[in-house]
């Protein structure tokens, strides 16, 4: 139905960050190894409905966005005004087509499923809102010290984003809010609200607007616990070179299988594979790195699958067991990141656990080590951008290591190291995610 209409979208980013508190605008923060605004636009990117999209952001942020979006496609930049008003406004004017949603750019966990809602809604009403109902009692104050009356909260929504419009009704409403000197509106749904009826869209409780430090917090925890969609591509991995670190476990040996059914030439690394080293050896690995590259030059990727699991009581650890596990786990993976030789565009896939995301009793060393692994690869995704840098996170795994620590689990409710070494395969043939967390289930 929308293939008769042409649909636009302003992305509104002009804030210069005076609520957050930081010399750099909350737009342009990283959360999981990508701006904040990127996430937001990969999203309507993914919408094939939607024609054009436009960012309107603070002038002295323009050329860092042209930069961001050089190879992006039916994506513009330009500058905003000096409110929220006068920078729709000013997107309004670039828009062509016949219906436009207005979306804040930082709030990255709008869903495509909103979005649709709102264009096909639009196309019916002429104008949309998106909003949730208020789960808070709402207080009525005149003097923000003395409650004057407490509403029903059934009779409230919260408002979100995206608006959607039919674009002249929109574009005429801004024109006549400056006509009778409306200047500093926040809402564009205020706009119209004399000349149509504003139909509401069900927004999302994790659809939320990024405006202080503690939103950022709390955004870095939701894409934590949000799993990255992943859609299988045609791209072929035939003759690309992979680093396996940790090859001969029984994660590892699932991923080398996958990668050679994909007709990969993969490079075997482990204590017993063709290219023997010791990963908590800096000058072993060093020099096993260093032969690699003789043999092959840059590679496509490094995928670290290496990993020790041992389960007791914190006070029966060893000193030697805590130090095995911190390097196999930790110390041995970051020195195969600084090692190996990369080819731009190429992978760092670093396999953590689900353990990370709390730490469990008898397992407190290892969920350490795991969720170090997941802060490391996103700190590291920002610090080289050319490169695809993911953390992969299995649940509960049907490994020899694992079976040998809890010889009592049911085999059925654990993963299959397949699933693993598919994903593996998956992320590898994409070419855009970077900074994530990838969580592979039992199915």
């Amino acid at each position: 139905m929308y293939n008769s209409f042409k649909i636009s979208a302003l992305l509104l980013m002009g804030g210069e960050g005076a609520r957050f508190e930081s010399s750099l605008p909350k737009q342009f923060h990283n959360i999981s190894g990508k701006k904040v605004y990127l996430h937001t636009l990969d999203l309507f990117l993914s919408i094939d409905e939607i024609d054009e999209i436009i960012l309107v952001c603070h002038k002295d942020w323009l050329k860092d966005v042209n930069q961001d979006i050089f190879s992006y496609p039916k994506v513009i930049a330009i500058e905003g005004g000096n409110s929220r008003q006068s920078s729709s406004f000013e997107g309004l004017k670039k828009v062509s087509g016949d219906f436009v949603i207005i979306h804040d750019a930082v709030r990255p966990f709008v869903t495509k499923e909103i979005v649709l809602n709102n264009i096909k809604l639009a196309i019916v009403h002429k104008a949309v809102d998106t909003c949730i109902p208020s789960a808070d009692t709402l207080v009525n104050t005149q003097s923000s010290n003395v409650i004057h009356s407490i509403p029903n909260r059934s009779n409230f929504l919260r408002g979100q984003t995206p608006q959607t419009f039919q674009y002249d009704l929109i574009f005429n409403a801004h024109k006549k809010a400056l006509e009778k000197n409306i200047q500093n509106c926040s809402d564009d749904c205020s706009l119209v609200l004399d000349e149509a009826k504003v139909h509401v869209v069900m927004g999302d409780e994790h659809n939320i607007k990024i405006t202080s430090q503690l939103d950022l917090f709390i955004a870095e925890q939701l894409f934590r616990i949000k799993k990255q969609a992943l859609v299988p591509k045609e791209t072929s991995l035939k003759n690309k070179k992979f680093a396996l670190v940790g090859a001969s476990g029984g994660i590892g040996s699932a991923i080398l299988q996958r990668l050679k059914e994909e007709g990969a030439i993969v490079i075997p690394i482990s204590r017993t594979s063709l290219y023997k080293a010791d990963i908590t050896n800096f000058d072993n690995l060093s020099s096993v790195f260093e032969k690699i590259y003789q043999e092959y030059q840059e590679i496509d990727g490094l995928i670290n699958a290496a990993g020790i699991f041992k389960i007791k009581s914190f006070q029966k650890f060893s000193k030697e067991e805590i130090q095995e596990l911190v390097n196999v786990n930790l110390t041995g993976l970051i020195y195969t990141c600084l090692l190996a030789k990369i080819k731009d565009e190429g992978h760092v896939i670093n396999i953590s656990s689900s353990a990370f995301y709390r730490g469990r009793k008898e397992q407190c060393i290892y969920s350490a080590t795991k969720a170090a692994v997941v802060n490391f690869t996103q700190g590291l995704a920002e610090e080289f951008p050319k490169l695809k840098i993911n953390a992969v996170l299995p649940s509960r795994t049907n490994t020899l290591m694992r079976t040998k620590n809890l010889p009592n689990e049911n085999p059925k409710s654990l993963l299959d190291p397949k699933e693993i070494a598919n994903t593996i395969v998956d992320l590898l043939k994409d070419n855009h995610i970077t900074g994530s967390i990838i969580e592979v289930r039992n199915r």
